[in-house]
């Protein structure tokens, strides 16, 4: 068999590997920095309060069902095309016939001073361990909750964790004798406008649901410096030892400490051709490729499927055919059993949302796990943690 290697165990990574797996065509290897997937629609759950599982499912486990699938946990720092190498960070060397880079994008602070040392994130699974037992220890320390919660970026995260963050608090404080009233949770955004990836009708709806849910959403506010005891926004001093930073991001690095091996196109991401490629054997999908729809996790899905299809296509001696990106449906959740959904210009809110995103989720899940993995990883999204994953303290339920 020829030998495919995948570098990334991102929704493309392993929507990828699993699909091509089942044609039984190539030696696959996936490659991963760790064994985490994380599922990020659900990461701003488990930073209040939800069950682990629905967002970090172990890469193993996803792919245990399909034997052609060897999950490699390194950190790849170079590639040759010429030579058709991989090379990780610990010297090992792995030679491919196919190589296909789904690695994500990172998180960027932008310069602006204390951000990096100071905020908290969602992430990662440390990332919200590390929020979460913060949140417990100083309203449990404080007999009261903090001055003010700040979430800096209201891209579809930002949001997301707003709207939910506000019952967690009033939970936490109510369980450890605090007064929730006056939970304050301010919803920053540099940007005229929030959501900006969706249109300015779908953008005003979700502004009405926040405020009508009880957060204070700033926009057109700049950031400009975090202490360990503020936050600084447009010269304006906000007492906070709780920022949450979920605003930026850019092309994962790889890309420009190869950049003799790539041809970069706009926002730092790599260009590719109506197939995907980078040369014929070179493939770059979801969040690294500079297409249209580049950033979401649906789009990373797509991309996989296609480059699936097209490499079984040319096993076969057929020429694949050009991938044309359709624009996916967006659907953001804003508080319990509400949503936000955009389609070719069809913006709703409201309950029916909430049901779609609730049965998006599963069709997610089965994208990247087995049926009845899927099945029992999207009933576990309705689990609250019992304690807090550091210091024990229950949790409100």
């Amino acid at each position: 068999m020829k030998h495919l290697v995948i570098v990334g165990g991102g929704f493309g990574g392993v929507r990828l590997a699993r699909k091509l797996a089942k044609k039984n065509l190539y030696k696959i290897s996936l490659v991963s920095d760790q064994d985490c997937f994380r599922y990020y629609p659900a990461l701003y759950r488990t930073a209040t309060g939800h069950a682990k599982e629905e967002s970090c499912i172990t890469l193993t486990g996803l792919v245990s069902d399909l034997p052609n699938i060897e999950v490699v946990i390194k950190h790849v720092d170079k590639i040759d095309r010429q030579a058709k190498t991989i090379t990780a960070n610990d010297g090992t060397i792995l030679i491919y016939d196919k190589v296909v880079f789904g690695l994500g994008v990172v998180t960027s602070y932008f310069g602006i001073p204390g951000i990096a040392e100071n905020a908290f994130g969602i992430k990662s699974e440390a990332e919200i361990d590390k929020l979460i037992h913060h949140l417990h220890s100083y309203i449990e320390k404080n007999k009261k909750v903090d001055d003010s919660y700040v979430i800096v970026g209201a891209g579809a995260t930002g949001v997301e964790l707003s709207a939910s963050l506000l019952p967690y608090l009033k939970a936490l404080a109510q369980k450890y004798g605090a007064d929730g009233q006056s939970v304050s949770v301010q919803l920053i955004e540099a940007a005229p406008r929030i959501l900006p990836r969706m249109s300015e009708r779908a953008a005003n709806i979700a502004l009405r649901r926040l405020r009508k849910l009880g957060v204070d959403v700033q926009i057109g506010k700049k950031v400009e410096s975090q202490s360990k005891k503020a936050i600084t926004i447009d010269g304006k001093e906000v007492p906070t030892q709780t920022v949450i930073w979920t605003a930026g991001v850019v092309n994962n690095p790889f890309f420009a400490n190869n950049k003799d091996q790539f041809t970069m196109g706009g926002h730092g991401k790599v260009a590719v051709n109506e197939f995907m490629q980078v040369d014929p054997y070179t493939y770059v999908i979801g969040d690294n490729a500079d297409t249209p729809h580049s950033g979401l996790a649906l789009t990373a899905v797509r991309d996989a499927a296609y480059v699936a299809d097209s490499l079984v296509a040319e096993h076969y001696g057929s020429e694949p055919r050009p991938y044309h990106q359709k624009a996916p449906v967006a659907v953001v959740p804003i508080g319990k059993n509400w949503s936000i959904v955009e389609y070719k210009g069809l913006v709703f809110g409201g309950l029916i949302g909430g049901l779609l995103r609730y049965c998006a989720d599963l069709v997610a899940y089965n994208d990247i796990m087995p049926l009845g993995m899927a099945v029992a990883t999207w009933r576990s999204g309705n689990k609250l943690q019992s304690v807090c994953p550091i210091c024990s303290a229950d949790i409100a339920s």
